[in-house]
Formats: structure tokens, C-alpha cells, sequence
């Protein structure tokens, strides 16, 4: 028996050239979706610190996995409410603005293909003897009216009164197009509840179109 024989190595210097251990990701060790290790790679990158912690990219991760849901699970209900099957940007649009510490968090942010730049004109509820009655816009608000009201807040694209089909009677309520959506929410916080041709008037965001 030769003793003097030499034991024959894998890679890496271990014994016997066993089959090697999958490496494990940070993401998977922290239980997180969001890759940890290239958001270290880019925090390092972004030289915003003179040093960055082993902990910095996992707790960011954290962070930005938990928004991305919160975003997402807001969006679908959106979309869910328009009876829609697919989220789209203005479904995420909705979701953000809707919610009062996300609309903070993001209240600089222009989500592209949004457009949300359409406002609804449309009436107050009153109560009256237990029961609600609408009133809408006046009847003798044209467009013209509302164009001359709300083009100080912004480049408007389009301006609807909606009138019956057969009397051509307005039908107490209109749209706002407005070319960018800083103005649509300049619009919606001066405007709203204002008396226009002796209407207090509600301003909100159109669902649709």
C-alpha cells in the first residue's frame, strides 16, 4: 500500500472534488425579490456617501420592495374599480394620489403617460328635507365660460359642456383638458367649491377619457 500517495483535490483546494454548494444570493438570505446586491453595486456608484455599510443595500431594498407593493396593490384595486384587467400608468396614478402619505412622498413626481389632466365639473350635494339633491353646473354655463374660468391655471386642450342629444340642453355637468397635469391640480385646488354663474361647482379628477 503506497502511503505516500497524494489525495486528489477538487477545485478551490477541497477534498475529494465534491459538487459544488449553489451560492446564495444577499436578496435570498434577507428574503427579499429586490436585488440587494445591485443596489449596493449602484449606491457605490452614486458616491453619495464616503462609505456604504454591508446593511445600507439590504435595508434599501426593504424599503423600495415594500413601495413597489404598496403601489402595485392600490394600482390593482384601480384598475379593478374601472373594470379593467391590466394596470397602466394611470391606474398608478390614481393609486398615488388617492392615498394621503404616498401623495406626500410623491407629490413632486410626474408619472409619465398618466394623463391625468382631465377634471369633472359637476355639482354639490345638499341635503334637503332627508334627502340629497344634486345640482350640477348652471344651465347657462357655456364653454366659453369655463375656458374663460380655468385658463388661468394652465394651457387648456379641450373644453366640453355636456348637452342632451335631442334638446341640446346642458346637462348640468362638463369636462376640463388640460395640457399638463400641473395645472389640472392647480385647477382642482382653487376651483373647487366656487360659485360659477351661481353654482358652487365640484372639481375633481374624470375617472375616464
Amino acid at each position: 500500500m503506497d502511503t505516500g500517495a497524494k489525495v486528489k483535490k477538487g477545485a478551490g483546494g477541497r477534498k475529494g472534488g465534491g459538487p459544488k454548494k449553489k451560492p446564495v444570493s444577499r436578496s435570498v438570505k434577507a428574503g427579499l425579490q429586490f436585488p440587494v446586491g445591485r443596489i449596493g453595486r449602484y449606491l457605490k456608484k452614486g458616491r453619495y456617501a464616503l462609505r456604504v455599510g454591508s446593511g445600507a443595500p439590504v435595508y434599501m431594498a426593504a424599503v423600495l420592495e415594500y413601495l413597489a407593493a404598496e403601489v402595485l396593490e392600490l394600482a390593482g384595486n384601480a384598475a379593478r374599480d374601472n373594470k379593467k384587467n391590466r394596470i397602466i400608468p394611470r391606474h398608478v396614478l390614481l393609486a398615488v394620489r388617492n392615498d394621503e402619505e404616498l401623495g406626500k412622498l410623491l407629490a413632486g413626481v410626474t408619472i409619465a403617460h398618466g394623463s391625468f389632466s382631465k377634471l369633472l365639473l359637476a355639482g354639490r350635494r345638499t341635503q334637503k328635507n332627508a334627502e340629497f339633491e344634486r345640482r350640477g353646473l348652471s344651465y347657462d354655463t357655456n364653454e366659453t365660460v369655463l375656458k374663460d374660468a380655468f385658463e388661468k391655471h394652465g394651457e387648456i386642450i379641450e373644453v366640453r359642456v355636456i348637452c342632451h342629444h335631442v334638446t341640446g340642453k346642458s346637462r348640468g355637468y362638463g369636462f376640463v383638458r388640460f395640457a399638463s397635469e400641473a395645472a389640472a391640480i392647480s385647477a382642482l385646488k382653487e376651483m373647487n367649491s366656487q360659485v360659477l354663474d351661481g353654482r358652487n361647482i365640484r372639481v375633481e379628477y374624470a375617472h375616464k377619457g
